[in-house]
């Protein structure tokens, strides 16, 4: 898919990071707005037209307002989202409504934060959210335009067995667990999430974990040890090192405050 040609310098409407415990919202159609965004903990459900996705983790959700478009969450969720006016000189519309983390997302995700942050410390400069908002939307047509990996029924065992994790994170999971729900062996599990999604079984299952856990010290005041306790893990000490070995920081160390 060719990017698409602005007639005039795209607005920002607004960029912002949003957690809550639950969430519902109905998105009427509109011209010319576009919103994108990452989720960064849970999951969303998606309802347009008469078909429904679920976005997860690291997924990035476009919605170009051209239908009505119903957002549900049923527990904890964290989402980065930006949204623009914009003019193009011919309509585009090719990007899908959800591009999978597998695709490979994490330049969109640093875009979207980097549209946030300046939007949040600038609220008056337009140049440099617009600038950034244009290439994010070439990184998607980019994504748009690789083969899809994977069947739709490999598509499906990895949609299923992330509903599966995130309605049970609070547990010990094992990647065995997951198989045996659906009713695979956690050889195929393994191969299946690596191709659809980018990560091992272990590593999703872990992350999320781990972002949760994170969240609860930093939004809640728990301790690490009571955090981890509430996620399936015995020992803090191990939450701490885990931590440090996939994201190369304290788990300990501030973040940016998530406002709605």
């Amino acid at each position: 898919m060719n990017e698409p040609l602005f007639n005039s310098v795209p607005d920002v409407i607004f960029a912002h990071a949003f957690t809550a415990d639950s969430y519902r919202q109905t998105l009427a159609s509109s011209r010319d707005i576009i919103e994108i965004t990452y989720i960064t903990e849970g999951s969303l459900s998606l309802s347009s037209g008469g078909v429904t996705e679920t976005a997860f983790s690291g997924d990035v959700i476009t919605n170009r307002y051209e239908a009505p478009l119903t957002v549900d969450a049923r527990s904890r969720h964290s989402h980065h989202t930006v949204c623009f006016t914009f003019e193009t000189k011919e309509p585009f519309s090719a990007i899908p409504l959800v591009t999978r983390s597998g695709a490979g997302t994490s330049q969109i995700c640093r875009l979207i934060d980097g549209i946030i942050m300046i939007h949040t410390l600038y609220p008056d400069e337009r140049m440099r959210p617009a600038g950034l908002f244009i290439q994010l939307v070439g990184e998607l047509c980019a994504l748009s335009d690789r083969p899809v990996s994977g069947t739709p029924g490999e598509i499906l065992y990895v949609k299923r067995a992330k509903e599966y994790i995130y309605d049970h994170i609070t547990e010990p999971l094992m990647q065995k667990t997951v198989a045996a729900y659906l009713d695979i062996s956690p050889e195929y599990l393994c191969l299946l999430f690596r191709k659809i999604d980018g990560r091992s079984v272990i590593r999703f299952i872990n992350e999320i974990k781990l972002e949760s856990i994170k969240d609860l010290m930093q939004t809640r005041g728990v301790s690490l040890c009571r955090a981890a306790e509430q996620y399936g893990y015995s020992d803090g000490n191990y939450v701490s090192r885990l931590y440090k070995k996939y994201y190369n920081e304290n788990i300990t160390a501030k973040k940016q405050p998530k406002n709605k």
